[in-house]
């Protein structure tokens, strides 16, 4: 693939194609099977948006004043200079950078939501009074897709940290961001280089390179037994989802899964799918696992639909958690149901008070706002385990101890705006997840063996894996946590 075909491919690997993130779906069209609400971690126990600095299941207090002379955390005699000689800290305020890709070209406004999010969490957060007294600025930097590494110039010039954003090509950028010690709380990671990579605290499931979370494998093999003898795998010809694909399909095999179809499809576009289709029927697969966009899936499901072949199952990660597969995959979605592995707190689970709380919050702040597509959930769950680390060091407003306290957080699931996960150790995914099932009317969460609200969190959920699909970036040689300030 040549190198302008690698740069059309953004809507695959951002839309669709990053199989273990939490997901990009835009679910304001989704259809909510459960409208009641139950009593509020927070504020409110009829969901309205937090008033105080709590949220969801977060009772202390993420935002407000600077501490008091004497409190527990005031580390520092109040009114010195915080901040002095810290990069984006003056004794008033705290510059923080957000990456994303708005400015693509071939997609405009691509994960907008991790930027809206920011704005909703900034604007709630200040309107209490910062984070320890700190006016929260934030410093939008657009990677447009395929400038991630000056995005990250950018930041490392001006930024405390980066907190819940994220790029599609974030491998490009990782050596620079630890040359110049700058800590990130992404709202998402994609790649191999950036899964737990150094001075980097995951707030959601960020993926692993070592071992897959896939319980929904749990849920189809016990609902369709048989679906294990005749499996198939497709996914774009892209090598990011390839290695994704390649980490669940090894996680099939260790079930006891048969690999009868395997194949890859044009990232930069299909005329027809038929052929793909077809191949399917002819292999007899039974069940398929689908890693790559929403409306991708769509088509392939409209050619099975048009030969009229119905597989027990087919599934694919939380990004087709869209409701552009519905829209755009009609009645062929009753011919074939699609299973998703869902690792955020579906809109639908509005039971969980963090959900109704972060829609009223968009109400509030930001109206007109992506407050319905589940990327945004992840970027405000990475500001709400920042704002806790940053509350945690009082006075002593430094990247060494905000990070210090974000990655020594062994347990964080957003205030419930996704399922626990285990930040200290990035290279263990979450064993939380949701099943939900798509159909022509719209999506369904389905209640399986949920044991911590609407989530299945057996420890039998995270799969290890053996192969080989990367590593992280560490610091280099001669740069450390020793010099970090």
């Amino acid at each position: 693939m040549s190198s302008t075909q690698r740069r059309v491919v953004a809507i695959s690997l951002v839309i669709g194609l990053l199989a273990v993130l939490s997901g990009c779906s835009r679910s304001g069209d989704s259809t909510s099977t459960d409208t009641t609400v139950g009593g509020s971690g927070g504020t409110s126990s009829s969901g309205q948006a937090p008033a105080n600095g709590q949220f969801g299941s977060i009772t202390d207090p993420v935002c407000g004043p600077a501490p008091s002379a004497g409190s527990t955390a005031s580390t520092v005699e109040v009114g010195a200079t915080t901040g002095a000689n810290v990069q984006g800290v003056t004794p008033t305020a705290i510059k923080l950078g957000v990456i994303s890709d708005v400015g693509y070209s071939g997609y405009p406004g691509l994960n907008q939501e991790l930027f809206d999010a920011s704005d909703v969490f900034a604007d709630w957060c200040n309107s209490l009074g910062g984070i320890n007294g700190h006016t929260v600025e934030i410093d939008k930097l657009d990677a447009k897709l395929t400038e991630y590494k000056a995005a990250i110039s950018t930041a490392c010039a001006q930024d405390f940290a980066l907190v819940g954003g994220g790029g599609v090509f974030d491998s490009t950028g990782q050596a620079d961001r630890l040359a110049c010690l700058l800590p990130d709380f992404p709202g998402y990671v994609v790649s191999p280089e950036a899964r737990g990579s150094d001075l980097s605290v995951q707030a959601t499931n960020g993926g692993s390179n070592t071992a897959v979370s896939f319980g929904l494998a749990n849920y189809l093999d016990e609902t369709f037994p048989d679906a294990g003898q005749a499996v198939g795998y497709i996914t774009a010809n892209v090598n990011t989802t390839i290695i994704n694909k390649q980490q669940y399909q090894e996680a099939g095999a260790t079930l006891g899964w048969n690999t009868v179809y395997d194949d890859q499809y044009n990232a930069v576009g299909e005329s027809t799918w038929l052929p793909f289709a077809q191949g399917i029927a002819d292999k007899k697969v039974k069940g398929l696992y689908f890693v790559g966009s929403a409306v991708n899936l769509a088509k392939l499901l409209g050619s099975l639909a048009q030969i009229d072949y119905k597989l027990d199952w087919v599934a694919g990660p939380s990004n087709i958690y869209d409701p552009a597969l519905i829209t755009e995959a009609g009645d062929s979605l009753d011919v074939n149901n699609v299973y998703i592995n869902d690792a955020t707190t579906p809109f639908q689970a509005t039971e969980v008070p963090a959900i109704p709380q972060y829609e009223q919050l968009f109400d509030q702040y930001l109206p007109k706002g992506l407050k319905t597509a589940s990327l945004g959930l992840n970027s405000f769950a990475a500001w709400l385990l920042f704002a806790q680390s940053a509350k945690a060091c009082g006075n002593d407003l430094t990247r060494l101890c905000v990070y210090n306290q974000g990655i020594h957080t062994t347990s964080f699931n957003g205030g419930g705006l996704s399922g626990q996960v285990d930040p200290s150790t990035p290279e263990v995914p979450t064993a939380c997840f949701v099943p939900v099932v798509a159909a022509s009317k719209g999506f369904t969460m389905i209640d399986w063996k949920a044991n911590d609200g609407p989530y299945n969190c057996d420890p039998k959920n995270v799969i290890p894996l053996t192969g080989a699909y990367g590593t992280s970036v560490k610091f280099a040689a001669g740069q450390s946590l020793a010099n970090l300030k």
